[in-house]
C-alpha cells in the first residue's frame, strides 16, 4: 500500500495496522533525522516517540498537500527545537556519532568497493569536520542541508516541510551550502596551514 492509501484506511476506520505499517516505514528516518538534528541517541528515540504520537494523533487532520515524509520530518523538526531549546546550554555530544557509525547505524559517506586505508582515514576526517560545521551553523541553515542534502527531499517537500514557498526554499538552501562551504573552506585551510 502506498501512503495515501494507507493514510484513508487509518482516518476512515482508525485501523491501528495501518498506522504501523506508516510507523515501520518511516521510523527509521525519522530517528537519523532525529539524530543529526540533536545529537543524542536518546533524543533521537524520543524525536521518533514524539514524532509518531503527534502523528497519530493528528493523521485524521492531514489533508495530503504534502507527503507525508515532509509533514513527519515537520513535526520532528519542532520536536528537535523544542528539544535543543532544553538543552541550550548543554554541549552537543558527538561521541555517541561514533559508536552508532562503528556500528554501522549511520554511514555519513556512501561507500563503494574496498577503499583503501588512507581513503576511510580521509573519509573519517571530512567526516569529522563536516559534522563539526554543521554543529556550529544556526539551526535554521543546519537543517537546509539536512532535509535537502542528506535526507534527499526535494525542494518542493523541504519547502512544504519548513512551510516556506518553494522558491524561499530554493534561496535558503543556496544560502545554507554557500554558509557551510565558506566555513568548511576555513576550516581546511586552517588545519592544512598548521
Amino acid at each position: 500500500m502506498d501512503d495515501h492509501q494507507l493514510i484513508r484506511q487509518f482516518k476512515e476506520s482508525g485501523d491501528k495496522r495501518a498506522f504501523e505499517k506508516i510507523l515501520t516505514r518511516y521510523e527509521s528516518r525519522i530517528f537519523h533525522f532525529g539524530f543529526r538534528r540533536c545529537g543524542h541517541v536518546q533524543d533521537a528515540e524520543d524525536v521518533v516517540q514524539e514524532t509518531f504520537v503527534s502523528a497519530y494523533r493528528y493523521l485524521k487532520d492531514f489533508r495530503e498537500e504534502s507527503s507525508l515524509l515532509s509533514w513527519l520530518l515537520r513535526i520532528a523538526s519542532s520536536v528537535c527545537i523544542k528539544k535543543r531549546r532544553r538543552r541550550k546550554d548543554e554541549p552537543r555530544n558527538h561521541e555517541s556519532f561514533d559508536a552508532l557509525h562503528e556500528r554501522g547505524g549511520e554511514d555519513a559517506i556512501a561507500q563503494t568497493g574496498e577503499p583503501s586505508a588512507s581513503d576511510l582515514m580521509l573519509r573519517q576526517e571530512m567526516t569529522r569536520v563536516v559534522r563539526e560545521i554543521m554543529a556550529e551553523l544556526p539551526s535554521a541553515v543546519s537543517t537546509m542541508i539536512e532535509l535537502r542534502d542528506i535526507e534527499g527531499l526535494s525542494t518542493r517537500e523541504v519547502a512544504d516541510t519548513l512551510g516556506i514557498s518553494e522558491t524561499a526554499a530554493k534561496v535558503r538552501l543556496h544560502r545554507a551550502r554557500a554558509a557551510l562551504y565558506k566555513r568548511f573552506t576555513e576550516v581546511y585551510h586552517d588545519d592544512t596551514t598548521r
